[in-house]
């Protein structure tokens, strides 16, 4: 029985095996629908052949680990101005330091410590640890002693010299041809993502063809057809070998080659599933990285759609959930400017190509090239804008997946689209209005590091707040950490930032914040306000302290039949006066003063309240040793459930309607 058309039929539930052992055991349902549709599809001989082949491979798929290792000596194959990355074999591991007189692809054998990166514990972070995995970098080192150095000489370098020009083109010259970015491009780099046109400039395959096509113009007077093809694929896969490792132009090599070699005996469907598979089993990490998702996803809806006309455009569409994914927006201009920025950007490529080869006379037109291309990056950027949408949901992928494939299948079979075309937009217009019907509320503990922020989202859209800020002095904690899972919850604008005091660590990030996200109010200072259906009121007293901690204000509001009391940073003087002032006070949910130091929580503050729940936000590993074994031992005693941000990360206290449940990003 012929293979060619079945394959991927044998690779599909191998991605799920995958996908199972890496993000969810949901992934499971799917696998035993797929196997009864094969069952309904196919003979039993093979579907039983199908589901032999996942067994072995969910007894095969096995997860990269750490060399664990102090001394390694290994190739250079990444390098910046704080780290390197040292290849040995299948692993690699960055180190960080200061290096000297070091190149790409030297050889180098050093000592480092390990070296702990703290990950935030916020739902929808951006986890660094996948992405280095991913990368096959499994080992993280902080250098203590490079024992040995051997410059060794690459044709990298004569690349590296090529690009390093003295003109502005230097830094689209690393970019286009060493697939390096450089401090130069940033700021275009940040506008080619918001207008979602990154891809046109970073290598892909849409260069691998170009190139290939270059190629091809320039042997044609020496060799046929079929020589043209082995001469640029072998110069291609040259070049590949000697350029930083680049997932999305691995991939369309290595299609190229694949079908060169084996057409006769598989389609490219075949071929492109044996690739992914095989990338994943090599890495399962490689299901992290963005550059594998949307290489590998955009160029199956490509082959899908078998290179028909009417199906050009709909493949943009195919973009969307992964663009929101990726930035919670979508710019509504951008299946009209990739279009318009392709023929340029193709050019500039070409034209780069000819420098290598002629050199310095090229740089003018290059130059010309190149002011045009930034002129036209900055008119789109003027003009464009985005939607704005909260981290999408499996429902909402499963659904609009389901509708584009189902395109894709009429599209195939020369029949209209309009009711696929409308179902589409249908179900992303709801998506955006879904924060506002929102049923779901919620207080959350985000994890900040050492210092406090608390995020209230009231249902349909009616207030979203902050308690705080947070402020860590080597890290921009609003566009790391805050933003990030406001937007992911499909916040765009806060109604009100209170700041309990002065202390850095409660408003440090308040600067960056207001910068970067549009905040409605700043609440320093009073004494009860109204957000949608949320009263807060200040018990602060009236009373002066000299300490700044003992200044804060102490936020009183009820929210779902839970009474919540945030006190900042205040000490036992504090709650000694407030005991004396209210006596008795409701508190369902308790802020833990001072992150739990033992100048706080005093008996005063227990004798007028008996919280269910305190919540302390913390850092990991912090040089204050917050919080102290006398505050959790006294909440213990008092039976109060403690949630700390430095064991479980972010705690969110969700509510629908009369109900209230908790969760935690980590389980302790």
């Amino acid at each position: 029985m012929s293979l060619k058309g079945r394959v991927f039929y044998v690779c599909f539930p191998l991605i799920l095996v995958v996908l199972t052992q890496m993000i969810h055991n949901i992934f499971m349902i799917f696998l035993g629908i797929y196997f009864c549709f094969l069952f309904k599809r196919f003979s039993k001989g093979f579907g039983l052949s199908v589901i032999l082949i996942t067994i072995i491979a969910f007894l095969c798929l096995l997860l990269p680990q750490p060399l664990n290792k102090t001394e390694i000596k290994g190739k250079i194959v990444g390098l910046d101005e704080k780290s390197i990355v040292v290849k040995m074999g299948y692993h690699k591991v960055k180190v960080y330091g200061e290096f000297k007189e070091i190149k790409m692809y030297d050889e180098i054998t050093l000592i480092g410590k390990p070296y702990v990166i703290n990950e935030t514990g916020n739902d929808y972070a951006f986890n660094y640890q996948n992405y280095l995995y991913s990368l096959n970098i499994f080992d993280i080192l902080k250098l203590e002693q490079v024992t040995s150095l051997k410059h060794v000489t690459h044709p990298y370098h004569y690349l590296e010299k090529k690009v390093k020009t003295k003109t502005k083109v230097s830094s689209l010259l690393s970019l286009f041809i060493l697939g390096a970015k450089d401090e130069q491009m940033k700021n275009y780099y940040e506008k080619l993502t918001k207008l979602s046109l990154v891809h046109l400039f970073a290598l892909s395959g849409m260069h691998l063809m170009i190139l290939q096509k270059w190629l091809n113009h320039l042997t044609k007077f020496f060799f046929s057809k079929r020589m043209q093809n082995i001469v640029s694929l072998v110069v291609i896969g040259f070049y590949l070998s000697i350029i930083p490792y680049n997932i999305s132009f691995l991939r369309a090599y290595l299609m190229m080659l694949l079908v060169q070699l084996f057409k006769r005996i598989f389609n490219p469907l075949d071929l492109f599933s044996l690739l992914t598979v095989g990338m994943l089993f090599y890495n399962p990490y490689l299901i992290y990285n963005l550059s594998f998702i949307f290489s590998y996803t955009i160029y199956f809806f490509i082959l899908l759609l078998q290179k028909k006309d009417r199906g050009k455009y709909y493949l943009f569409l195919g973009s969307v959930p992964i663009i929101i994914s990726i930035q919670h927006a979508l710019p509504v201009f951008s299946f009209l400017t990739a279009p318009l920025l392709m023929p340029m950007v193709e050019v500039i490529y070409q034209t780069m190509l000819y420098y290598l080869i002629l050199g310095k006379p090229i740089l003018y037109i290059l130059s010309f090239e190149y002011e045009i291309l930034l002129k036209m990056i900055d008119f789109l950027t003027d003009f464009s804008f985005s939607l704005h949408f909260s981290q999408p949901t499996f429902f909402f992928i499963g659904v609009y997946y389901y509708l584009y494939l189902k395109g894709i299948y009429k599209i195939n079979m020369q029949r209209k689209i309009h009711q696929e075309l409308s179902l589409l937009f249908a179900v992303l217009l709801a998506f955006y209005f879904y924060p506002f019907y929102n049923m779901k509320g919620q207080v959350v503990m985000i994890d900040v590091g050492q210092g406090d922020c608390f995020f209230i989202q009231q249902p349909f859209h009616k207030g979203n707040i902050l308690i705080d800020t947070g402020g860590l002095k080597n890290t921009d904690v609003a566009t790391k950490r805050i933003i990030p899972y406001l937007e992911s919850q499909g916040v765009f604008s806060l109604d009100a930032v209170f700041i309990s005091h002065q202390d850095f660590d409660h408003c440090g990030a308040l600067e960056s914040l207001k910068t970067h996200f549009k905040v409605k109010e700043v609440i320093e200072s009073f004494k009860e306000k109204r957000i949608g259906n949320l009263h807060f009121k200040n018990l602060a007293l009236d009373k002066r302290y000299v300490s700044e901690n003992d200044r804060s204000s102490i936020i009183y509001v009820t929210i779902n039949h839970l009474n919540y009391l945030f006190t900042g940073d205040i000490s036992q003087e504090v709650e000694k006066d407030l005991y004396q002032t209210y006596q008795k006070l409701e508190v369902d949910v308790l802020k833990v003063a001072h992150h739990g130091s033992k100048s706080s929580s005093s008996d005063d503050l227990f004798k007028m309240m008996n919280p269910k729940i305190a919540l302390i936000s913390v850092g990991k590993n912090n040089l204050y040793r917050h919080p102290s074994y006398t505050t959790l031992k006294k909440l213990k005693s008092y039976g109060i459930k403690i949630y700390r941000s430095d064991e479980m990360g972010m705690v969110k206290i969700v509510y629908y309607g009369n109900k209230n449940y908790i969760f935690i990003h980590n389980n302790p």
